[in-house]
């Protein structure tokens, strides 16, 4: 039996309306953590995977969208090879969260690495690093290349799109360097 793949437009208007920066950290850095206690790192991993299954993207140029759109910050792919993508993860928002307390980036860890499991129907998990002097996130994704995944597609692709005719770059030339401020978490227990 064949489904057809639908693809539901995201009218990105509709999320032009801003939100109170101190209410995001609060939820998410203080009231979670709270709430997770030591299994947040890791449930806020496995929370970000759901809700890319809940989100799934029709490709890389709608993953950088979303994340803009979701308050995430401004992400960036900085190195590409076979089997792992360093992307880096920046901006007003993820520089606040990084001002006032040690928050977890591992839901959009988690975000990312299903996407790009959903695209490329590989295995893939992603680690983070967080460098407190440049006030940056570094996503370290990780594919598994032998081992593909019977992934079906989902029914309905969110397509997000503030301009059909402007297209952006996810590539960023410049990746940071790595020095000793840089503190590693793992998003997942899982070894690559």
């Amino acid at each position: 039996m064949s489904r057809k793949k639908n693809e539901q437009k995201v009218d990105l208007e509709k999320f032009n309306e801003t939100t109170s920066l101190f209410g995001y950290e609060l939820i998410r850095d203080v009231l979670i953590p709270n709430l997770l206690g030591a299994e947040t790192h890791e449930i806020l991993y496995w929370a970000g995977k759901e809700l890319a299954r809940q989100y799934p993207l029709a490709n890389r140029q709608d993953i950088v969208r979303f994340f803009d759109k979701a308050g995430f910050g401004l992400i960036e792919l900085n190195k590409e090879q076979r089997n792992k993508q360093v992307y880096t993860l920046s901006g007003k928002v993820v520089q606040a969260r990084l001002k006032h307390t040690q928050p977890s980036f591992n839901l959009e860890a988690g975000f990312l690495a299903e996407q790009i499991q959903t695209l490329d129907h590989l295995y893939t998990e992603a680690l983070t690093e967080v460098n407190m002097k440049t006030k940056v996130v570094t996503f370290i994704v990780q594919s598994d290349t032998k081992d593909r995944l019977s992934i079906e597609e989902p029914f309905t692709h969110f397509v997000m799109s503030d301009d059909e005719n402007k297209e952006k770059s996810i590539m960023n030339s410049d990746v940071p360097e790595q020095d000793e401020s840089v503190l590693a978490s793992r998003s997942s227990r899982h070894e690559l």
